[in-house]
């Protein structure tokens, strides 16, 4: 499984070696539950061509290796990112920090959400699916039920505990 903060930055380049850019950002369905490909930074100011669909890729380690890059208009991880989770009776549950994409189909699994840093430090960070989820203007709906909670633990910094 991947994390969207696993591309960010990841170098992309096309079958002749050219340097194309880094990732700066993921397109999605989110309707759909799947990731429609890559949004590159460019080093051209000129260069509008800023996309590489998921079909286009070529390979995918270390680098992005992509047969051709065009325009995109959608929606965007970024576009989404930091908003608001919020229950059937309109209490927040957090925010979206990160999706959970599968590495083979590159289909969303679940959304990843805080509910803040002290909470986060006490509580944990909560993993829901994305088919309990509505897209809304300025929120998500969620309408399940069922979570996954993962629990931050306090690592051991060194020191000797007698």
């Amino acid at each position: 499984m991947f994390k969207t903060r696993d591309f960010y930055l990841m170098k992309v380049y096309d079958t002749n070696g050219k340097y194309l850019g880094a990732i700066s950002d993921i397109a999605i369905d989110f309707y759909e539950g799947i990731i429609k490909g890559f949004i590159i930074s460019s080093l051209s100011i000129f260069n509008k061509k800023n996309f590489v669909k998921k079909e286009n890729i070529i390979s995918l380690e270390d680098v992005l290796i992509v047969s051709s890059i065009e325009n995109y208009k959608g929606l965007t991880f970024n576009n989404i990112k930091f908003m608001d989770v919020v229950d059937n009776k309109n209490i927040m549950k957090g925010v979206l920090e990160d999706l959970i994409i599968d590495k083979g189909t590159f289909t969303i699994k679940g959304i990843i959400m805080s509910s803040g840093v002290i909470d986060t430090m006490f509580k944990g960070k909560e993993i829901i699916l994305l088919s309990g989820c509505v897209l809304c203007d300025n929120f998500i709906l969620y309408k399940g039920k069922e979570y996954i909670k993962l629990k931050t633990l306090p690592h051991n910094l060194g020191g000797v505990i007698s």
